[in-house]
């Protein structure tokens, strides 16, 4: 699961590209700069080659747009709304959110049709959509084991005078399904058939009914995880105390979602490109509920 949840970050950077370092103008050295946690709303987040379809990308958002909506309905059966277009190579990547009859993040790519001038074409990465879903079933699933998961993290982090993701960095830069301002859901949809097709048969699927569908998928959550993020106010590698505090804290409580948990607490800085932490962090690995 580990492995998973790296590639996922991997991919990101991976998508975000370099940047040439000779006259750098301003929005290149926004893209290569960081920006503390509480600030963060989603500035010089990009894509690979961008710069290079932006024009192209704006006059045609709109379209673009319709296009990434159009796909979630059809192709997933779910509504979902736009929070932001990103010009990527040959492309955009659209961060769509839907928020009923589940709740989650992902993202679309849009692409220019060869030789067909405003038309583009939707798809997605192998999975990315799926898992996003899954999570934001699980989430429904156990709406209530979340809800105390999200008492205890805002509680921890207030005791601990530590920071989360703020809601428009999410809205902006946020593909990886059900995530909150300190944890998110990676659940597969390979793990998870019977799950993930009761949800394209019928989007109001009931919590019980949920309920019974993971359990029988994955009898033991083994294939459940929940990375939990924290950020100290100072950008300074925090001790790993701080780790080992948190963890024996969560260990300590009940009633929450099962799956197996990580803890990391970052220092006070996000990669403005790539909308992810810089940097080391104290960290609790593999944490089981």
């Amino acid at each position: 699961m580990k492995k998973i949840i790296l590639s996922l970050f991997a991919a990101v950077f991976l998508l975000s590209g370099c940047f040439n370092m000779n006259e750098k103008t301003e929005q290149e050295k926004v893209q290569e700069g960081t920006t503390p946690v509480q600030n963060y709303v989603g500035q010089g987040f990009s894509f690979v080659d961008g710069e290079k379809s932006a024009e192209r990308v704006k006059k045609d958002e709109e379209k673009i747009k319709q296009e990434a909506i159009n796909y979630m309905k059809n192709t997933y059966k779910t509504d979902v709304k736009v929070n932001n277009v990103v010009p990527a190579r040959h492309a955009a990547v659209v961060m769509v959110e839907s928020e009923e009859p589940i709740k989650f993040h992902t993202s679309i790519i849009v692409g220019k049709v060869i030789n067909k001038e405003g038309e583009w074409l939707a798809r997605s990465n192998e999975g990315e959509v799926e898992k996003a879903i899954v999570g934001g079933l699980y989430a429904k699933a156990y709406e209530a084991e979340f809800r105390h998961l999200d008492t205890l993290a805002n509680k921890i982090a207030k005791e601990n005078d530590l920071l989360g993701l703020r809601d428009e960095a999410i809205d902006k830069t946020a593909a990886e399904g059900y995530i909150s301002n300190h944890y998110f859901i990676v659940a597969m949809d390979v793990y998870y058939p019977s799950v993930y097709n009761a949800y394209l048969k019928n989007q109001e699927i009931s919590e019980g009914e949920l309920r019974n569908l993971f359990e029988k998928d994955d009898p033991m959550y083994e294939h459940i995880s929940i990375p939990m993020e924290f950020y100290s106010k100072e950008n300074k590698l925090p001790k790993q105390e701080e780790a080992d505090d948190l963890a024996e804290k969560l260990k300590q409580e009940e009633g929450l979602p099962k799956g197996s948990y990580d803890i990391r607490v970052y220092k006070n800085a996000i990669v403005n490109r790539v909308g992810l932490p810089d940097g080391d962090n104290a960290k609790v690995e593999e944490i089981a509920k």
